[in-house]
C-alpha cells in the first residue's frame, strides 16, 4: 500500500511540476461538467415554452340551429377561445395557407374544423347522432417531441370542444328552468285546482253513467220480453205454417180430381155433353170453393208474417239501440282492464245475436212475400177457372168443335195450379225449419241479454268504488295544496345558470397532490444528466491518461502496487469533478432537499463509474474502453433515465437490473425529490457491491492478462496508427510454464508448440464458421420475429463481441506460439536469466 501511495504522489508531482498541464486538467474537469449543466439549463422548463409550437387553425365551420340552443357556431367558438389560449402557438389560416405552411415545416400540424362540425355536434339532440370529427395532420418530419406535445394540443382542443359544447346546452336548459321559476307556484297550484275540479267532474259523470247504466238495463228487460213475444210469434207463423200446408195439399187434390173429371168429360162429350158440363160446372165450383179457402189461408199467413215481422224488427231495433249505449258508456267510463274485456266480449256477443236476427227477419220477410205471390197465382187460376166454364156454357153449341183445343187449355191450368201448390207446401216446408232456427236464435238472445244484464251490474259496482276513490283523491289533492313549500320555487328562480354550465362542461375537478415535488423539469432531468458527466468524466480520464504505470524512481513495482497507485491517481480527479459537476448543478438552481448529500452522492456515485470503466480499460485495454462506450449506449434508455423502464422493449427489463446508471440515478433522486425509507441507502449498497467487484476484477485481469496486453499493444504499435500503451509488465514476455519445459527438454517443447500450431488452426475455422452461421441465423430470426427486433438485435451485438473476442483471443495465441518458439533456439544461459528476472519480479508487497 505505501509503494501505490508512492506512486500516487509521485504523479501528483509531476503534474504540479507542468503549469501547462493544468489546462488540460481543468478541461477535464469542467467538460464533462458542462454535458450537465448546459442540458440542465436547457430542459429547465421546456413545456413552458410550448407556446412557440405553430400549429394552424382553420375554421369552416357554417354553424346550426337548435331548438334547445339556438343558433350556434362552435368553429367561431372555438377561434375565441383559442385566441384567448397560449398552450401551443395558434396560427389561424386558411386551408390553402396551412397546408402550405405544414408541407413547409412552418408548422408542426394543422387542425381543420369542417363545415358541418357545428351541425353534427348538435344532431344528438335531434335524436340523430353524426360523430363529429375535427381533421388533425401533423409534420413528423420536424420533431418526434414536437409531434407528441401537438397530439397532446389536438385532444386537448377535443375535450375543450366538448366541454364547451356541454357547457352552452346546460345553461340553455338552466335559463329556461329559470325563467319558468318565476311562475311555477301559480301553474302548480292551478294544476291542483284543475285537478281536484276534474277529480269531481269525473265523479259527477260516474253518477251519470250509473243512470244510465240503470236505464239500460231497463231497455235489457224490454227487450227480453219483446224476445219472448217474438219466440211466441215464430211458434205462431209455425202453425200458421202447418195449416197452410194442410190447404195446398187440398188443392192439389181438388185439381186432380177436376183433372179427371175433365178426362172423363172429354171421353164422354159426345154422348153425354149436358152430365158432363154440369160436372164441369159442379168441378168448377168446387175448385173455386177450395181456391178461396187457400188464398185465405195465405192471406191470412202473410198477415201473420209481416206481424210477427214487425215485432221481430222492433225488438232488434231496441236491442241495436241498447248496444249502441251500452258501447257509449264503455268508451266514456275509465274501467279496469278485466271488467273492460267482460263488457267487449258482451257487446261483441249481441251483436253477432242481432246481426242473426236481422237475417232471420229477411227471411220472414221474403216467405211472406212468396205467400203473397202464391196466393196472387191462386187467385189467377180461379179467375181463370172461371171464364173457363162461363165460355163453356155461352159456347155449349159449339164445344163439340172445339172441345179438342178448349178441354186441353184447362187441363194445363190445372197442371199449373197443382204445380204452383206443390211448390209453395215445398217452400213452406223449408220456413218450418227457418222457423224453428229462428226460436233457437231467440233463446241465445234472451241469455245473452241476460249475462249483460248481469255484467252491466258488476260494472255499477266497479263505477261506485271508482267514484269514491276520485273523491278521496280530491281530498289528498287539497292537504297536498295546503302543505305545498315555496322554499321549491325560490330555489328554482334562484338557479345559477353559468355555475351549472360550468358544472357540466367540467362536473369532475381533478385536485393534484405532488409526492416528492420538483420545481422544474430541470432538476427532474438533472440526476440523468449527472450521472451521464460522471461517466463521462471517468471516461474521458481513461482516454487521456495512461493507466500504466511506469517505474521511474522505483527498483520494483508489482502489478497490483501499479493497479492501485494509477487509481488513487484516477479517484482523486473523479471527485475533483463529482464536486464541481453537483456544484455546479445547485449553483445553476438545481433542486435538492440536501445538499451535503447531493455533492457526496456525486462523489460516490463517480468512484464506483470510475472502479467499472478503470477495471475494463487496465485488462482488456481498447477492447475494454469500446466496453465503456457501449454500456453508457446501453445504460442512457435501459436505465430509465429518460422514459419509465415500463415503456421500453422487454430486453431492457431484463438488464435494468443489471445497470451501474439505474442505482446511480435513484440514489440522485433522493436527494433531488426527498428520502423514503431506506431506498437511498439500498442504491448505493449495490453501487459499492458494484465498486469492489470491478476492482477486484480488474486487477486480477490485469494480472492474468498482462502478457496479452503486451502483444496487443505491439501489434497496435507496428501499425503505426492506432494509440498504444508501453505495458510495464515485470518480467520477460515468455510464458513461465513454456520456459520451465524448455529448460527441462527443447525437444519436448517443440513438439508442443507444433501441437498447439494444429490446434489453433482448427480453432480459427471453427470460430469463422460459428461467426458466419450464428449471424445468419440471427438474420433468418429476426425476419420471422420483427417484434423481437431490440432482443435479437442485443443478441446480434452479444455474439459480434464473442467473436472479436475469440479471433482477438486465436491472434493472442498465435503470437505467443511464435514468440515461444524462440526458446528453442536460446542458450540455456539466455533462458535462465529472464527466468530469473521473471520469479524476481514477482516478489514484493502489493
Amino acid at each position: 500500500m505505501r509503494q501505490s501511495w508512492k506512486i500516487f504522489i509521485r504523479d501528483v508531482a509531476r503534474l504540479g511540476r507542468v503549469p501547462r498541464a493544468w489546462i488540460i486538467l481543468i478541461g477535464l474537469i469542467i467538460t464533462p461538467a458542462l454535458y450537465s449543466w448546459v442540458n440542465i439549463a436547457a430542459f429547465r422548463d421546456p413545456y413552458g415554452h410550448t407556446n412557440n409550437i405553430k400549429v394552424a387553425v382553420v375554421n369552416e365551420d357554417k354553424g346550426a340551429n337548435n331548438e334547445l340552443t339556438g343558433d350556434i357556431d362552435v368553429g367561431s367558438e372555438v377561434i375565441e377561445k383559442l385566441k384567448k389560449n397560449d398552450q401551443l402557438g395558434w396560427q389561424f389560416l386558411e386551408r390553402d395557407q396551412a397546408e402550405k405552411a405544414l408541407l413547409e415545416g412552418d408548422v408542426y400540424a394543422s387542425v381543420t374544423i369542417p363545415e358541418d362540425f357545428s351541425e353534427n355536434l348538435v344532431s344528438m339532440l335531434d335524436g340523430k347522432f353524426t360523430q363529429p370529427q375535427l381533421v388533425y395532420r401533423v409534420n413528423e418530419k420536424n420533431n418526434a417531441i414536437a409531434v407528441k406535445i401537438t397530439d397532446t394540443g389536438a385532444k386537448g382542443l377535443d375535450k375543450q370542444i366538448t366541454a364547451a359544447f356541454k357547457e352552452q346546452v346546460a345553461t340553455v336548459a338552466a335559463e329556461n328552468v329559470k325563467d319558468t321559476g318565476t311562475d311555477f307556484e301559480r301553474k302548480v297550484t292551478r294544476a291542483m285546482n284543475n285537478t281536484s275540479s276534474a277529480f269531481g267532474e269525473t265523479a259527477q259523470e260516474i253518477d251519470g253513467n250509473r243512470e244510465n247504466l240503470a236505464r239500460i238495463q231497463g231497455k235489457l228487460d224490454a227487450a227480453a220480453d219483446s224476445t219472448l213475444g217474438a219466440k211466441s210469434t215464430v211458434a205462431d207463423v209455425s202453425a200458421a205454417l202447418g195449416d197452410a200446408q194442410t190447404a195446398l195439399a187440398e188443392v192439389s187434390s181438388l185439381v186432380e180430381q177436376a183433372q179427371g173429371g175433365i178426362g172423363d168429360f172429354t171421353d164422354q162429350t159426345t154422348g153425354a155433353f149436358v152430365s158432363g158440363a154440369s160436372a164441369v160446372a159442379d168441378g168448377t165450383a168446387q175448385a173455386q170453393e177450395s181456391i178461396a179457402d187457400v188464398t185465405a189461408g195465405l192471406n191470412q199467413a202473410g198477415d201473420r208474417f209481416d206481424y210477427a215481422t214487425q215485432r221481430a224488427n222492433t225488438a232488434i231495433d231496441a236491442s241495436a239501440e241498447s248496444i249502441a249505449q251500452l258501447k257509449a258508456l264503455r268508451d266514456s267510463a275509465t274501467l279496469s282492464p278485466q271488467v273492460a274485456k267482460e263488457i267487449d266480449d258482451a257487446i261483441q256477443r249481441l251483436d253477432e245475436g242481432n246481426e242473426s236476427n236481422r237475417q232471420l227477419v229477411g227471411n220472414l220477410s221474403a216467405l211472406s212475400k212468396d205467400t203473397q205471390a202464391a196466393a196472387d197465382n191462386l187467385q189467377a187460376s180461379a179467375e181463370a177457372i172461371n171464364q173457363a166454364a162461363a165460355d163453356t156454357k155461352a159456347t155449349s153449341q159449339t164445344l163439340r168443335d172445339t172441345v179438342t183445343t178448349a178441354v186441353p187449355e184447362i187441363n194445363r191450368a190445372m197442371s199449373s195450379l197443382s204445380s204452383t201448390a206443390s211448390a209453395l207446401s215445398s217452400t213452406l216446408e223449408a220456413q218450418k225449419g227457418t222457423m224453428q232456427e229462428a226460436d233457437g236464435l231467440l233463446e241465445g238472445v234472451a241469455q245473452q241479454l241476460r249475462a249483460t244484464k248481469d255484467t252491466l251490474s258488476d260494472f255499477d259496482a266497479n263505477l261506485l268504488a271508482l267514484q269514491d276513490s276520485l273523491r278521496a283523491m280530491q281530498g289528498d289533492v287539497g292537504s297536498l295544496r295546503a302543505a305545498m313549500n315555496s322554499k321549491v320555487v325560490q330555489d328554482v328562480t334562484g338557479l345559477d345558470a353559468e355555475e351549472i354550465g360550468k358544472f357540466f362542461a367540467e362536473p369532475i375537478e381533478l385536485k393534484t397532490e405532488t409526492v416528492y415535488p420538483v420545481d422544474s423539469y430541470g432538476s427532474a432531468m438533472a440526476a440523468l444528466f449527472t450521472n451521464l458527466s460522471l461517466w463521462i468524466g471517468a471516461f474521458v480520464l481513461m482516454v487521456i491518461f495512461r493507466v500504466e504505470v511506469d517505474k521511474e524512481g522505483f527498483h520494483r513495482v508489482t502489478v497490483g502496487q501499479a493497479y492501485l497507485g494509477r487509481f488513487l491517481l484516477m479517484a482523486l480527479m473523479v471527485i475533483i469533478q463529482a464536486i464541481t459537476v453537483t456544484v455546479g448543478d445547485l449553483l445553476i438552481g438545481v433542486q435538492t432537499v440536501n445538499a451535503p448529500a447531493f455533492i457526496l452522492t456525486g462523489v460516490l456515485v463517480g468512484l464506483a463509474y470510475l472502479s467499472i470503466i478503470y477495471g475494463l480499460s487496465t485488462s482488456l485495454g481498447h477492447l475494454g474502453r469500446g466496453l465503456c462506450v457501449v454500456f453508457v449506449i446501453i445504460q442512457i434508455p435501459g436505465a430509465s433515465g429518460l422514459y419509465p423502464i415500463e415503456l421500453l422493449p422487454n430486453f431492457f427489463h431484463s438488464i435494468y437490473p443489471l445497470l451501474p446508471f439505474t442505482y446511480g440515478i435513484d440514489a440522485m433522486r433522493e436527494t433531488i425529490g426527498g428520502f423514503y425509507g431506506n431506498h437511498y441507502f439500498k442504491n448505493m449498497g449495490v453501487l459499492a457491491f458494484m465498486f469492489l467487484l470491478f476492482f477486484v476484477f480488474g486487477l486480477l485481469l490485469r494480472k492474468a492478462l498482462a502478457h496479452f496486453n503486451v502483444i496487443f499493444n505491439r501489434e497496435l504499435r507496428d501499425t503505426e496508427l492506432f494509440d498504444y500503451e508501453n505495458v510495464q509488465v515485470v518480467g520477460s514476455g515468455y510464458r513461465i510454464a513454456d520456459v520451465i519445459q524448455a529448460l527441462d527438454s527443447r525437444s519436448g517443447l517443440k513438439k508442443d508448440l507444433d501441437r498447439r500450431a494444429h490446434d489453433w488452426g482448427y480453432w480459427l475455422k471453427l470460430v469463422a464458421i460459428a461467426g458466419v452461421i450464428g449471424v445468419v441465423i440471427l438474420i433468418v430470426v429476426s425476419g420471422l420475429l420483427p417484434d423481437q427486433k431490440p432482443l435479437l438485435l442485443a443478441i446480434w451485438t452479444a455474439w459480434c463481441f464473442l467473436i472479436i473476442i475469440a479471433a482477438v483471443t486465436l491472434d493472442y495465441l498465435r503470437i505467443s506460439l511464435k514468440q515461444s518458439a524462440e526458446l528453442v533456439t536460446l542458450d540455456e544461459d539466455d533462458i535462465k536469466h529472464p527466468a530469473r528476472i521473471g520469479a524476481d519480479s514477482t516478489e514484493g508487497d502489493n
